[in-house]
């Protein structure tokens, strides 16, 4: 069986539910997306959802631990938080 075949049947067959969507991709990008697909021996569409949902994921971890970090801070009590400087998480 070739390389293509064996990515053809671990590719998941698109539901009626799935919407679909066109991307413009800047310059580069579609090379670099197909060369990671190739490397994880997914599909471009796969690999795109994946890291989609990666992402969002991350972001939801991200805005977690700011909130827990706040609540550390607020527990802190005034007279500790006013000398320390809050810290900012960028995603």
């Amino acid at each position: 069986m070739t390389t293509v075949s064996k990515r053809r049947q671990a590719t998941r067959k698109p539901a009626a539910k799935d919407e679909k969507f066109v991307v413009r991709f800047p310059e580069g990008l579609r090379s670099r997306i197909a060369e990671a697909a190739k490397q994880a021996n997914r599909s471009m569409n796969n690999e795109i959802v994946l890291r989609m949902g990666r992402t969002l994921e991350l972001e939801d971890e991200v805005f977690r631990l700011k909130r827990v970090i706040d609540q550390l801070l607020a527990n802190d009590g005034p007279d500790r938080r006013a000398s320390r400087p809050a810290l900012e998480i960028h995603a």
